[in-house]
C-alpha cells in the first residue's frame, strides 16, 4: 500500500455555501438544521469531532453514504453531522493481515477495488452511492448472498469511536480475538445498526470470496393488461414455491439470486431479474422454465420501463452471458434523488392466500404512481448456514426478503403516498407488523420504518437484550441515538 495524505478536515456550518447541500439525506424527505456539519479523515479527527460534541452537549448523528431510509443521520436540529466521506479507501492492511474498507467507501468503490486490484468480492450491495458504513453495520447481503452469506459473516474486526463511562471519547479496536467485552462490540456491528454503539470507521475481513469471472442474466416481464387475479397469483406462488425448495444451506442454487418487482399497475408491467454465477448456468434457465411452468400465466415479454430505483439491462429474454463487473454495474443502481418511503418483512414460507389477495388489491387498485411497489428478493442458502445468534443478524431461517417502496418528487405527493404504504403494510401484517409466525420473520434494520410499534423485536428478534448489554457497556450515556436506537437497559 502506498503512503497517502489524510484529509485534514473541515467545519461546515451555516455560513459556509455546502451547508445547504450537506444537510440533506439521499432520501430528499430529510433536511436536518445542524449547528455545523463535521468532515473527517480518519478516527482520530472523529474522536477529536466526538469529544467536542459531548463537551457542549451537543448530539452527534453520523452519515457515510447519506442513505438512511428515515432521517437518522441528517436530522439532527442543533446537532452535529459527522461525515465520513473522505474516509473512503479500500486496501489490504499487512499490519492486520486483512482487507479493510473505510466507513465511507460507497459500495461501488468498494465492489471495483476489491475486483481490479485482488479479484475479491464483498457479498452485499445493490446500490452503488450507498455508503459502507451503515451497509455493514445493518447486516448488508446482495446478490451473491445466497452463495456466500451476509457481509458481516466475513468481518473479522472493526474501528469504532465509543464514549467511556467517563465521557471521554476513544477509538477501540473490537476484533474477534480481542477481549470477550471487544468480541461482545464486534458482534453488535455485525448487524446491529447505525448510531447505536459509536462511530465505526474501519472495516477489516481477512478473508474474502472470490470475485465471480462472470455471470448469466435474465429480465423477464409481464405487462399488466395481459394480468388477472388468478394469474397474479399464479406467479407470485410460482416465485415463492421455487425459493422454498431451493433456498437450503446445500442448495444447487445458491448462485442463483432472483428480484421479482411488484409493481403497481401503473408501471405497466411486473418485472422478474435473476442473476446466476457459478459452474452451473442451466440453474438459471431452469429457474426460468420453472416461472413459465403454468399454462394458465401469459407468457413474459421484454421488459420496457425502469421499476422502482434500478435500471434494466436491455430488453430482451434471452439469457445473457457477461463479465461479472459489468453486470453488477448494470444492476448496481441508486436511482435520482427524490422522496421515498419504505417497509419491509422475512419470509420463511411462500406468500399465502390472503397476502397474495392484498397485494393484488393495492397494486391493482386507482393509485396511480409507477414508482410504487413490493420488491421480493430470494433469500436463504449460505445465509441460513449459521445459528441467528452467530451475529446481530437473528433472521437465518428465510427463503425472501420483502422492501415495500414508493418514491415521489414533490412535498404535495407526500400524504398519499405514505397513506398507499401504510395502508398496504397493514392490511398485510396488521399492527403489529411481520411478527414471527411460522410464515414471517420480522423486519430488516436497513430498510428502517418508524411506524413500526415493536421495531425492537422486528428487527432483533432473542439477540436484542444483548445488543442493550453491549449498549450500556459502550455507550452507557447514550451519545449515540436516534428514534430506532438500540437502548440502554432500563432507559
Amino acid at each position: 500500500m502506498t503512503d497517502h495524505e489524510t484529509y485534514s478536515g473541515g467545519r461546515i456550518d451555516k455560513d459556509d455555501p455546502r451547508y445547504d447541500t450537506l444537510i440533506r439525506g439521499f432520501n430528499l424527505r430529510w433536511v436536518g438544521r445542524p449547528k455545523y456539519i463535521e468532515v473527517c479523515g480518519d478516527a482520530a479527527q472523529v474522536a477529536k469531532t466526538v469529544q467536542q460534541a459531548v463537551d457542549k452537549n451537543l448530539r452527534i448523528t453520523v452519515r457515510s453514504g447519506g442513505h438512511c431510509y428515515e432521517d437518522f443521520a441528517v436530522g439532527n436540529d442543533g446537532g452535529v453531522i459527522v461525515d465520513m466521506a473522505p474516509m473512503n479507501r479500500v486496501y489490504y492492511d499487512r499490519e492486520r493481515g486483512a482487507f479493510c474498507i473505510e466507513a465511507g467507501a460507497t459500495l461501488w468503490n468498494v465492489i471495483w477495488a476489491l475486483y481490479k486490484e485482488y479479484g475479491r468480492a464483498i457479498p452485499g450491495g445493490s446500490c452503488y452511492s450507498v455508503g459502507a458504513g451503515g451497509h455493514i453495520t445493518g447486516g448488508g447481503y446482495g446478490l451473491l448472498s445466497r452463495k456466500h452469506g451476509l457481509i458481516v459473516d466475513w468481518l473479522d474486526a472493526v474501528e469504532i469511536v465509543c464514549v467511556n463511562a467517563d465521557r471521554r471519547a476513544e477509538v477501540v479496536i473490537a476484533s474477534r480475538d480481542g477481549s470477550a467485552a471487544e468480541q461482545d462490540l464486534l458482534w453488535a456491528n455485525q448487524g446491529g445498526g447505525g448510531g447505536n454503539f459509536g462511530i465505526v470507521t474501519r472495516f477489516w475481513f481477512k478473508e474474502l470470496p472470490p470475485a465471480p469471472p462472470e455471470a448469466h442474466l435474465v429480465n423477464l416481464a409481464w405487462n399488466w393488461s395481459d394480468m388477472t387475479h388468478d394469474q397474479f397469483a399464479m406467479l407470485v406462488d410460482l416465485y415463492g414455491t421455487f425459493f422454498q425448495k431451493h433456498s437450503g444451506v446445500d442448495s444447487t442454487y445458491d448462485g442463483l439470486f432472483a428480484l421479482l418487482h411488484l409493481t403497481q399497475k401503473a408501471a405497466s408491467q411486473i418485472v422478474l431479474t435473476a442473476q446466476y454465477v457459478g459452474d452451473e448456468p442451466q440453474r438459471l434457465h431452469e429457474f426460468v422454465a420453472f416461472m413459465k411452468s403454468n399454462a394458465r400465466l401469459a407468457s413474459p415479454v421484454p421488459q420496457t420501463n425502469t421499476v422502482g430505483r434500478h435500471h434494466f439491462p436491455s430488453p430482451t429474454m434471452e439469457v445473457q452471458r457477461l463479465p461479472w463487473l459489468y453486470v453488477t454495474q448494470t444492476l448496481d443502481g441508486s436511482g435520482q434523488n427524490q422522496r421515498g418511503k419504505y417497509k419491509s418483512a422475512y419470509m420463511r414460507k411462500p406468500f399465502p392466500k390472503h397476502q397474495i389477495d392484498t397485494m393484488w388489491k393495492f397494486l391493482s387498485d386507482g393509485f396511480d404512481n409507477p414508482q410504487a411497489l413490493l420488491q421480493v428478493d430470494s433469500y436463504g442458502c449460505r445465509i441460513n448456514a449459521i445459528p441467528a445468534d452467530a451475529t446481530a443478524v437473528p433472521q437465518r431461517s428465510s427463503i425472501m426478503k420483502l422492501q415495500y417502496q414508493t418514491y415521489w418528487t414533490t412535498e404535495a405527493e407526500t400524504k398519499k403516498n405514505l397513506d398507499w404504504i401504510n395502508a398496504f403494510y397493514i392490511a398485510m401484517y396488521g399492527d403489529r407488523g411481520p411478527h414471527p409466525d411460522g410464515t414471517m420473520d420480522g423486519c430488516y434494520v436497513n430498510y428502517p420504518d418508524v411506524d413500526l410499534k415493536d421495531w425492537e423485536y422486528l428487527y432483533y428478534l432473542d439477540n436484542y437484550p444483548r445488543l442493550q448489554s453491549v449498549k450500556a457497556a459502550w455507550d452507557p450515556h447514550n451519545i449515540f441515538h436516534h428514534r430506532q436506537s438500540v437502548r440502554v437497559p432500563g432507559a
